[in-house]
């Protein structure tokens, strides 16, 4: 005897389950978006903390600081500046538009366009995080060992 398929009986959705819904439905309409304002931001902070980051490690005074002798100076300011370089060149491959081919009449190939899409994206995205990340630490203990003169 074959399974039967049996119809459940379900509520009627609540006001929030319904607001639920259409956010979703509105994500799925632009799922890049969110990556790509994530991105942009990155960018923005990485730029403005390059500027503080040089300003500490400024090596055009005479004489030189005397706080740049130190290695832990020196150690956090490069960790500081290829993190933060690192997460700016994630952040740019999740911004920069690229190419994807496929057949325009098929399906298939367009989601596995789409979907090739976001995980480049996604990876980049968080790539630049991790190195926004360990930058932005970085960057506090060089500030700390240099306001406090570790």
């Amino acid at each position: 005897m074959p399974d039967e398929v049996r119809a459940k009986h379900t509520r009627a959705p609540t006001a929030d389950e319904e607001a639920l819904h259409a956010w979703f439905a509105e994500q799925e309409k632009d799922p890049t978006k969110n990556l790509d304002e994530a991105a942009r931001q990155i960018i923005g902070l990485v730029t403005g903390l390059y500027t503080v980051v040089f300003g500490i490690l400024a090596f055009a005074a005479d004489p030189v600081p005397a706080y740049l002798a130190h290695t832990s100076v020196r150690v956090l300011g490069v960790l500081a500046v290829v993190g933060y370089l690192t997460a700016l060149l994630g952040a740019l491959v999740v911004v920069v538009p690229s190419a994807y081919h496929y057949a325009s009449a098929s399906q298939t190939q367009r989601k596995q366009a789409f979907d090739a899409l976001m995980q480049r994206k996604s990876w980049a995205l968080r790539v630049a995080l991790g190195a926004f990340g360990v930058a932005s630490v970085a960057f506090a203990l060089l500030f700390t060992v240099v306001l406090f003169d570790i």
